[in-house]
């Protein structure tokens, strides 16, 4: 008579409880003629049960009692879940802010979007294969990306944004020289690392060593 919950990932694995009558030990259950696994008869009105994987739509389940069957037509629907497959720009600063578009498959209006276990901002679904998003403050190094649709239903791409520290500038000294250039300086500052430029007014810097952070 019910499947509950009755609908869910198209990858299977949803955990439902069946209701009806004259369920008996032994009981087998299909969702759309593939079976059922899991599958537990609590008593002569309730089986619980795991869903198998199935195509996106509504399917009819059916339970098999010594060779009789009762079925519930769209008695489950199954969803296909998102999935992200890249992120651009694929990193940014830890501070967020970052303006970025995340592409992947089944993106659906109301879809959330996470970033590690931070929720992003601005989140915009422009169609099912792509979402615009605004990345949250986070701690440097990789994290996933998460989408996760009304219902709960979410896909994740590991390691697909990058929290870079950007660096600052707090004092140069000394702060002027001759306009032929050749002025020996240190720059001061956070977050310097081995292989950075310098520029003066857009023009690179000779001789640039990085002594430490």
């Amino acid at each position: 008579s019910s499947v509950s919950p009755n609908s869910g990932s198209s990858l299977g694995g949803t955990a439902v409880t069946i209701t009806g009558t004259n369920f008996a030990t032994g009981a087998t259950v299909t969702f759309g003629g593939t079976a059922a696994t899991n599958v537990v008869v609590s008593n002569s009105t309730t089986i619980t049960a795991t869903t198998p994987a199935h195509a996106a739509g509504a399917v009819t389940v059916t339970v098999t009692v010594n060779s009789q069957s009762g079925s519930l037509t769209s008695g489950f629907t199954y969803v296909a879940p998102p999935t992200v497959t890249s992120v651009s720009p694929s990193s940014g600063t830890t501070a967020g802010g970052t303006a970025v578009t995340i592409t992947g498959t089944n993106f659906a209006t109301g879809a959330t979007v996470t970033f590690g276990t931070t929720a992003a901002t601005n989140v915009v679904v422009t169609s099912s294969t792509t979402i615009t998003a605004t990345t949250p403050a986070g701690s440097a190094g990789a994290v996933t990306v998460t989408v996760t649709n009304p219902g709960a239903l979410s896909g994740s791409l590991t390691s697909a944004y990058t929290y870079v520290v950007v660096p600052t500038v707090s004092g140069i000294a000394p702060s002027n020289g001759g306009t032929a250039g050749g002025t020996a300086v240190t720059i001061t500052g956070t977050n310097f690392a081995t292989g950075a430029t310098v520029t003066f007014g857009g023009t690179a810097a000779t001789n640039v060593v990085v002594s430490n952070s």
